[in-house]
């Protein structure tokens, strides 16, 4: 390569008239955009008067303002969205994983405060609250006919504090007093944890918050504790949240200082890279991975999947992810509301962006269109762009993580409307708690309880009779053809009572085509992983 020497004084005065250049044009692009708000917001203003002086009625400007704010961010992309004031406090513990309080799942059924479940470690749980409880009474005040809204409100409050309740529960006569003192619970972001068989491990992960990557860890050591050597890693429905929790989990899977993932703003400048070991971890393990996931899969949870797969770490199963590669940042406003304002673009390790499609389209017919089998055709990758994992495997971009192995979810209720209507009246839940509460010897062993009870056509007939009672409208057609699948629900739902989430999922991935497949591609994804 040939070398030429420079002229320094020339080399000088070319970078000072180029940064005055530079300084010169920046500030005409920053006058022009500034200007270009100026025209706009006084247009909105003049609307605005003329709304207040001629409008026929009087203008309820907190809703027209909120109105205007949301309509500019949806005009921007899908994912910049104004946050009321009223949710941002929900939202952040959503994100922080834990609030004060007394610590229950509840629904309102038939007017009456019902426990679904007591939150694990919680003081409801200490002190012997369980699913099918009523709650009558707060603090000596009947709540018969509460709303679901007014309830955190009753409930909810500082540590440290007492809140008396009285509750109803089927087979006892008299009402249950309760003193129950306050304290921090939290919100778990793990839906389920258990070992499959005598070495493979499921774990499935619903959301990214502050928690997650903590709570993982706990998991994993108690799988590993129980002779795990593979794992089902399951990441379907799992809406994303932060970053940083993914950026910790994928790391847990990749050894060394790889990157996970990097954002790129609006400049096209790489604006942030984050890497396996950028934030301690826990040591790495190195059995066979699979992981599933389906067009809930969004975010947070497709870096993870990006990574494994761009590794070659582990096997990606299911459906076609959502397609959401936009970072938000949230900024508080005066009134205690937000706006997550989309500030950048996240790339996989091989260099995809995987967001999807959104120009043209308005926010419903965005979130309505739904990955299927059709996006990993060829006609439709070939409009794609091509990327390679690091072994040569071919991914593609634009479009959410395309799964190494497409497993379709299948359909297993023959009546979805009215498996929705029983669902909705929490009907599975109702049978159920009252059927365990007769039956308490079904409580042997979980592995015992799948392999040898069954939902006789009697009992059917049982649900069926109190889904009547409850005004269900629906046929005997309609009913009997969904017998199959009402009866595994009803199952599932038993064992729900007996052993929590753990129970339901243990018994419904007996019926999951996904997992099911997932469970035979362990030497597949050994092999790609080069593990031995």
């Amino acid at each position: 390569m040939f070398k030429t020497r420079r002229n320094p004084t020339l080399l000088i005065i070319a970078v000072i008239l180029l940064s005055v250049t530079g300084f010169l044009l920046t500030h005409k692009v920053f006058a022009d955009i500034q200007q270009g708000i100026d025209t706009q917001l006084k247009k909105l203003i003049s609307v605005a008067r003329l709304a207040q002086v001629y409008y026929v009625e009087d203008v309820n400007w907190n809703e027209a303002v909120e109105g205007a704010i949301n309509g500019m961010l949806e005009k921007m992309d899908p994912h910049s969205v104004y946050i009321p004031a009223e949710r941002v406090e929900e939202n952040k513990e959503n994100f922080s994983g834990e609030y004060e309080g007394i610590g229950i799942q509840f629904d309102v059924l038939d007017g009456y405060l019902t426990v679904i479940a007591p939150i694990p470690g919680s003081p409801s749980e200490q002190l012997g609250l369980s699913a099918g409880d009523r709650i009558v009474k707060i603090n000596g005040e009947s709540v018969v006919g509460i709303s679901r809204e007014e309830v955190p409100r009753k409930l909810k409050g500082p540590k440290g504090t007492t809140v008396n309740v009285t509750i109803l529960r089927e087979g006892m006569e008299q009402p249950l007093e309760f003193a129950i003192t306050r304290d921090v619970i939290p919100i778990s972001t793990i839906t389920a944890g258990f070992m499959v068989d005598d070495s493979t491990g499921y774990l499935a992960v619903n959301r990214f918050a502050a928690i997650t990557v903590k709570e993982v860890e706990e998991e994993l050591r108690k799988l590993e504790a129980q002779k795990m050597k593979r794992l089902v890693l399951d990441l379907r429905w799992n809406s994303g949240g932060y970053l940083h929790e993914a950026v910790k989990l994928a790391g847990k899977f990749i050894d060394g200082h790889r990157l996970i993932v990097y954002t790129r703003d609006r400049s096209q400048k790489v604006d942030e890279e984050y890497f396996a070991d950028q934030f301690g971890r826990g040591g790495v393990r190195n059995y066979p991975l699979i992981v599933l996931i389906n067009r809930g899969s969004a975010s947070a949870s497709e870096i993870v999947a990006g990574a494994i797969q761009d590794y070659d770490r582990g096997l990606i199963v299911g459906e076609n992810s959502f397609g959401k590669g936009l970072v938000q940042k949230e900024f508080p406003l005066q009134d205690g509301s937000a706006v997550r304002i989309t500030t950048a673009k996240y790339y996989t390790p091989s260099g995809r962006c995987i967001q999807r499609d959104y120009k043209g389209k308005d926010v419903d017919e965005y979130y309505e269109e739904i990955p299927d089998s059709s996006w990993t055709s060829e006609d439709s990758l070939k409009n794609r762009p091509l990327f390679y994992t690091q072994k040569g495997r071919p991914v593609y971009g634009g479009g959410g993580i395309q799964p190494d192995v497409y497993v379709p979810a299948g359909q297993l209720s023959k009546s979805p409307e009215l498996i929705n209507k029983l669902s909705q009246k929490r009907l599975f839940f109702d049978y159920a708690n009252h059927f365990a509460a007769k039956h308490p010897e079904w409580k042997s062993s979980l592995v015992n309880f799948r392999d040898n009870v069954q939902i006789t056509s009697q009992q059917l007939e049982e649900f069926k009779k109190l889904c009547r009672e409850k005004k269900v409208d629906f046929a005997d057609r309609e009913f009997d053809q969904d017998a199959e699948y009402l009866k595994l629900r009803l199952k599932a739902e038993i064992a729900r009572r007996f052993w929590d989430a753990n129970g339901y999922y243990y018994i419904t991935l007996g019926s999951d085509p996904q997992y099911q497949k997932a469970l035979r591609l362990f030497g597949e994804a050994r092999r790609i992983a080069s593990l031995q």
